[in-house]
């Protein structure tokens, strides 16, 4: 998970700021669940900022930092737009942050294996989707105050860098929590790699094989390798390459080059 920037104010589409108007104050006077959820899914204008999302994180998913050439990405609402689950468990019937269903700062583009309910097994399912857990569930924001800064949700955030540093990755391929078991940090960065399956669907296997064949590379050039070998390995830690933070943190493991400490 790479932390994402957002320059404000945001540059966003010239169209964006009309319809956000006019979405926002029709769906204001949708008073009941059934008229809100008839609304949003008849009105999902969030996806012309597909492209801007895109751009944002180079085309790769916000959560995974996968690339999906063959899949179209999902626009996620952070904070769930007409539903909360909390461990699978529905917080109601009629609960969700629909007041933020059109606010920029909500959206994170997500491949459709992070963002949407997949089973690897009878009993386990992954995908964010629906799920969004808080720290203190009396803190929760409702429609009467749309105050969330008193929220602390359980699930990484992309565009938060302290949370985007609760995850390491080891050169066997795999993502892990960086802080201590038992610590609040812990539990948020190991439920995030739990339902988002980033350890899953053979990905660590793919890196670990890939940093294997760079990991040759790098140590048969030792201290002094030709300037093409330094631009290969440097294309790794570039933003628009997936995966990036793997592959800075498995190329990190040979500081001792100088060349190494140079790019890195």
């Amino acid at each position: 998970m790479k932390f994402i920037t957002v320059a404000l104010p945001p540059n966003l589409p010239k169209r964006w700021t009309k319809i956000y108007q006019g979405r926002v104050s029709a769906l204001s006077g949708k008073v009941t669940y059934k008229l809100r959820s008839n609304y949003l899914r008849r009105n999902a204008s969030w996806n012309l900022l597909k492209p801007w999302l895109s751009n944002l994180s180079h085309g790769k998913c916000w959560y995974c930092e996968a690339k999906s050439p063959r899949s179209p990405f999902d626009v996620d609402h952070f904070r769930p737009k007409l539903a909360v689950t909390i461990d699978g468990k529905s917080l109601g019937p009629e609960f969700g942050y629909y007041w933020l269903s059109y606010e920029w700062w909500n959206f994170r583009l997500s491949c459709q294996r992070c963002n949407r309910p997949e089973r690897i097994d009878q009993q386990t399912l992954r995908g964010k989707w629906n799920e969004f857990p808080i720290q203190f569930e009396d803190s929760r924001s409702a429609p009467v105050d749309m105050a969330v800064e008193h929220e602390a949700p359980r699930f990484l955030d992309p565009m938060v860098e302290a949370d985007c540093q609760l995850l390491a990755y080891g050169i066997d391929g795999e993502v892990k929590p960086s802080g201590d078991i038992g610590t609040w940090e812990y539990q948020r960065a190991k439920y995030t790699i739990d339902q988002l399956g980033l350890n899953d669907w053979n990905v660590p296997e793919d890196r670990r094989k890939e940093w294997q064949g760079l990991a040759i590379i790098v140590s048969l050039f030792g201290d002094h390798p030709p300037n093409h070998i330094k631009d290969h390995v440097n294309r790794y830690l570039q933003d628009d390459q997936e995966y990036s933070c793997f592959f800075r943190s498995a190329i990190g493991t040979h500081r001792d080059k100088q060349w190494i400490e140079a790019i890195l």
